[in-house]
C-alpha cells in the first residue's frame, strides 16, 4: 500500500523559498514516521535533511511538525496518523529558522535554557535529611519534579508555544520547566534568583496558558501545571 507524504523542502543555497514536495512511500507494518523519512531519503531523494539520533524517544532530536503538531518522528506511528488524515505532512518545527528542509536552527530555543541557571546550586556541607525529596515535598511537588526531570528538550513546545510565536522574548514552557526542576528541588539554595529570573519581563507571568505545551509534550511533563507552581511561588 502506497501512501501520499508531503515533506517540506528547503534549500538556502538555491534561493528559492520552501515548499512541499510530494512523495509516495510504501506502507510497512509499525512504520514510525522516522522510518518513513529513512525510506524516503535512502530509497527516492538523499539530498533529504533531517534530525535523528536515539530513535527511543529519548533524545528529542527528531522532533518536527507532523499534520501540523509537533511531535517525535521516531514515536509517532504512520497508521495511528491515517486514522486521522489520508495525507501526512511533515514540517520543520516552528519558531526556529529552518536551515534545510526539517533541520531547524535551535539556538534561540537552547539560549532560553542558557538564561534559567540550568544546574543546581548547593551548600559546601549538605545534610543527609535534605536530600529526602519524599519529606521535604508534598505529593503534587514530587509529582511535577518527577515528571519536570522527564523533559527531554525536544523543543516541541517551544515550536507550538502561541506565545512565543507572538512574542519571541517569552521563555517558553521548557525553559520554566527548568526553572521548576532547580526553584522546587530542596538541595538548591539560589531560590531567590530563580524567582527573579521567572518573575522578569518575558518569564512566568507572560504565559497566556494556552496550554498548547501540554497537548504536544511527549513526556507528560505538565509545563503548564509547573509554571502555575513557579507563579504561585513567587505571589508569596
Amino acid at each position: 500500500m502506497n501512501i501520499p507524504i508531503k515533506i517540506f523542502r528547503f534549500n538556502p543555497e538555491n534561493g528559492k523559498s520552501g515548499n512541499l514536495v510530494d512523495y509516495p512511500v510504501k506502507l510497512e507494518p509499525g512504520m514510525s514516521v522516522l522510518d518513513l523519512l529513512h525510506q524516503i531519503h535512502d530509497e527516492q531523494d538523499g539530498t533529504l535533511a533531517y534530525r535523528y539520533s536515539c530513535r527511543g524517544a529519548i533524545c528529542g532530536t527528531c522532533a518536527i511538525k507532523i499534520n501540523g503538531i509537533a511531535r517525535l518522528a521516531c514515536k509517532t506511528q504512520v497508521s495511528e496518523l491515517l486514522k486521522e488524515n489520508e495525507t501526512i505532512t511533515l514540517e520543520p518545527l516552528a519558531n526556529m529558522g529552518v536551515i534545510k528542509d526539517l533541520v531547524v536552527d535551535r539556538r534561540p530555543f537552547w539560549e532560553t535554557i542558557r538564561a534559567t541557571m540550568p544546574w543546581l546550586v548547593r551548600e559546601n556541607d549538605l545534610p543527609d535529611e535534605r536530600m529526602n525529596y519524599e519529606i521535604k515535598l508534598n505529593k503534587f511537588h514530587l509529582d511535577q519534579l518527577n515528571r519536570a526531570a522527564d523533559c527531554i528538550k525536544c523543543g516541541s513546545c517551544y515550536s507550538d508555544c502561541l506565545k512565543v510565536e507572538e512574542s519571541p522574548e517569552f521563555i517558553g514552557p521548557a525553559a520554566l520547566i527548568q526553572i521548576y526542576k532547580q526553584m522546587f528541588d530542596p538541595i538548591d539554595i539560589e531560590t531567590e534568583q530563580r524567582i527573579k529570573i521567572s518573575a522578569a519581563k518575558g518569564g512566568a507571568f507572560d504565559c497566556d496558558k494556552h496550554a498548547n505545551c501540554v497537548k504536544v509534550c511527549p513526556k507528560d511533563c505538565r509545563p503548564l501545571r509547573a509554571i502555575t507552581f513557579i507563579q504561585n511561588r513567587i505571589k508569596r
